[in-house]
């Protein structure tokens, strides 16, 4: 858990700087456009604009815009009385793009006020230094209406037209290019909490992103890139600066890519390692070399349909958790289709994410931290909570063994799993007497004891005479 905090801590954006501009208006001012002066320094990622203004009871209304340096920036009417501006993404009304250090304007009409009044407005404007991590593009939407610490469901890997997601239906009959819109309207259909968009070696995806969120206020909307390789594909996630997917380029390497994801505060995920690559599928299996897996935040274990076979990411995955690794397995979708009449795949698999809140920062840490199970079939299965009671424990954790040997009692409770069994898996095998009796209710429990070495890990899957169910992050052992 402390080492889950300091990476949250060292992950902090920088301090932003605050500048407040206030005064009053009066009926002299009616009809009258009024600009207000700021320095924006060198190294500037963000621009935050909260404004405030006092008797509009008796009258008074104010409109707002911004003008860098050289051009105008946007306006917004009465539609917002607060805004941002960043490199990559602005609040809809606003423009994106590099933020000039120099003198800046802040653009105030007064369309109406009375004679008599005099109104105070107050604007604050908070400046964001480039760092490791920018807020998210998502931060000024409303507040998600299910907040708070709790298990989150949603999908980590969609396509639109922004790359390569052509399967919707057009209106027509046929398929076509997918709007975001189509992917966020899929996974609302089946009540997830959250979905990221993953275009291929692109952002230009997020500010639609920011100019959707504000119509799901119980679904948070993602930021991803899949960095597309000739030597592997792998989403980074919490970040809208472009990460460098030239791969094997001279000077580029995998371990350089996954550092500069880092830099700007991006968590990494490897996608569908264990998929042919070749002709038919440049990139699509993990092969870049030497790579440092110790950067390596997550795994697709479970890419759409594929839970096992000689395609499946279990196998690679495993692999690296023999290694050592602490590596968070997710799953995604990969739906390129997002529409009901294609056969949209989002939210299959469903990954469920202890998070404190329903965040982008919140999500990422819980991922971070291991804190994840996934339902290969979609958020309608099974429900699992994975612990080591004793020892105070549960998925995705790392205990410190005080001897080479130690016996302990691993418990599992399944909901919504009649008829399922569940299996315990230390270091990829499982043990005899690590397997439940089929489960004769909605919810059930299985405990089981198994002696654990430093280096071990141990995990759960859930399985009917279908195959694979959930599959659960380890308890890792040191």
């Amino acid at each position: 858990m402390l080492l889950v905090i300091l990476a949250s801590l060292l992950l902090q954006s920088p301090a932003p700087s605050e500048l407040v501009l206030e005064g009053t208006i009066t009926a002299a001012d009616r009809y009258k456009w009024l600009e207000r002066e700021f320095d924006v320094p060198e190294n500037t990622a963000r621009i935050d604009v909260e404004t405030s203004f006092t008797e509009a009871a008796q009258g008074t209304a104010l409109e707002y815009g911004i003008y860098d340096p050289v051009r105008f920036r946007g306006a917004s009417r009465f539609s917002k009385t607060s805004f941002f501006l960043s490199r990559t993404a602005a609040t809809p009304s606003y423009y994106p793009g590099d933020l000039p250090a120099g003198t800046w304007r802040l653009l105030m009409g007064v369309p109406s006020i009375r004679d008599g009044v005099t109104s105070r407005y107050r604007m604050v404007i908070r400046l964001t230094p480039d760092g490791p991590s920018q807020p998210s593009p998502t931060a000024l939407a409303p507040a998600i209406a299910a907040s708070g610490p709790r298990w989150y469901q949603g999908d980590l890997h969609t396509h639109t037209m922004h790359s390569d997601g052509f399967g919707c239906a057009d209106g027509r009959g046929g398929v076509g290019p997918c709007g975001v819109v189509q992917v966020v309207e899929a996974a609302a259909r089946r009540g997830l909490d959250f979905v990221a968009v993953t275009d291929h070696n692109t952002t230009s995806h997020h500010q639609e992103l920011v100019n959707l969120q504000p119509r799901y206020d119980h679904m948070l909307l993602l930021r991803g890139q899949e960095v597309t390789s000739f030597f592997g594909h792998a989403n980074v996630f919490g970040t809208s600066e472009m990460v460098d997917f030239r791969i094997g380029h001279p000077g580029i390497t995998a371990t350089t890519v996954f550092a500069q994801a880092h830099r700007l505060g991006g968590l990494v995920a490897v996608n569908h390692p264990g998929r042919e690559t070749g002709e038919k599928c440049t990139g699509c299996g993990w092969n870049a070399p030497d790579t440092d897996w110790s950067q390596v935040d997550a795994m697709e274990v479970v890419n759409q349909f594929t839970v096992s076979g000689p395609t499946a990411g279990e196998p690679f995955w495993q692999t690296r958790l023999n290694e050592g690794r602490r590596i968070t397995g997710v799953g995604g979708s990969d739906d390129h289709g997002a529409s009901t009449r294609a056969g949209s795949a989002v939210g299959t698999p469903t990954n469920v994410i202890f998070a404190e809140s329903l965040t982008e920062s919140a999500l990422l840490a819980g991922i971070r931290a291991g804190h994840v199970y996934v339902k290969t079939r979609g958020p309608e299965g099974p429900d699992v909570r994975f612990t080591a009671p004793d020892l105070k424990v549960s998925m995705g954790d790392v205990v410190t063994l005080d001897a080479a040997v130690k016996r302990v009692q691993f418990r599992i409770v399944v909901s919504n799993g009649a008829g399922q069994r569940a299996e315990v898996i230390r270091n990829g095998k499982v043990p005899d007497d690590a397997v439940s009796a089929p489960f004769t209710s909605a919810e059930a429990t299985f405990q089981v004891a198994l002696e654990v070495s430093r280096g071990d890990n141990v995990r759960v899957i859930v399985r009917d005479g279908g195959g694979v169910t959930v599959f659960t992050n380890p308890i890792y052992f040191r």
